[in-house]
């Protein structure tokens, strides 16, 4: 089902989310959820999309992408979907990139953020079975965003220059 995508300025994007405990996972209430999640994602044409964007303060996060199907963006590869449920990200090195980002939450607006090039990542599928590895580039980039949603924090609060924020032409 199609849900409301809450925009910047509302309390409750700024509020660390709950974790999911291990008693939800698999629940028909959390997969009505995540199918939620895929339906507002892909109606807004959005690269990923957290629980708290649509008012559910849960460690939840949904990432899915084509290249094929995105203009805006340039070498990203494919994400098929990923269910990350309860998510913990490491940096890994020094180094990092400064990228255009964009958000469901701050519609028509992109800004210039610098995060860590590579992490290492943990998280739950909806099963409830553990995951864990290592990535870098643009999926690293969007667990990165998505993971910040989970913690209260919107991409301008990460711009070393607000100035760089900016509207799409």
């Amino acid at each position: 089902m199609l849900r409301q995508v809450l925009k910047m300025g509302v309390p409750s994007l700024l509020q660390p989310s709950q974790k999911i405990l291990a008693a939800e996972f698999n629940t028909p209430e959390l997969l009505a959820l995540i199918e939620d999640l895929v339906d507002t994602q892909k109606h807004y044409g959005g690269v990923g999309i957290a629980a708290p964007q649509i008012g559910i303060n849960k460690q939840l996060v949904i990432i899915e992408y084509y290249q094929a199907d995105i203009s805006r963006y340039n070498d990203i590869g494919d994400c098929p979907r990923l269910v990350m449920i309860n998510p913990q990200l490491t940096p890994l090195g020094t180094d990092n990139t400064t990228y255009n980002e964009g958000c469901l939450s701050l519609p028509g607006l992109r800004g210039e953020v610098s995060r860590p090039e590579k992490i290492a990542y943990q998280y739950y599928d909806p099963q409830g079975v553990f995951h864990s590895g290592e990535t870098a580039g643009f999926l690293a980039r969007v667990m990165q965003h998505e993971y910040d949603h989970l913690v209260g924090i919107l991409y301008p609060m990460r711009m070393n220059d607000i100035s760089k924020l900016a509207f799409i032409n």
